[in-house]
């Protein structure tokens, strides 16, 4: 996997969480909601307005 298709993958899985956090306040689960927030919140929000990826030695030749 390339950088470009790591940050891809990375904006497409924000793009749900973000639709499932509006599925969650319209259902008015709120704790729900507080939770899927508070594990996504740094992605979201990364310190230094960047992720850090690494990659995985033993991927490197697939």
């Amino acid at each position: 996997m390339t950088s470009e298709q790591a940050a891809q993958l990375i904006d497409h899985t924000l793009d749900l969480v973000h639709q499932r956090l509006q599925d969650l306040q319209a259902q008015c689960l709120s704790q729900e909601h507080s939770a899927l927030a508070a594990e996504f919140r740094e992605w979201r929000h990364p310190t230094g307005g960047h992720i850090d990826l690494m990659v995985f030695p033993g991927l490197a030749n697939s």
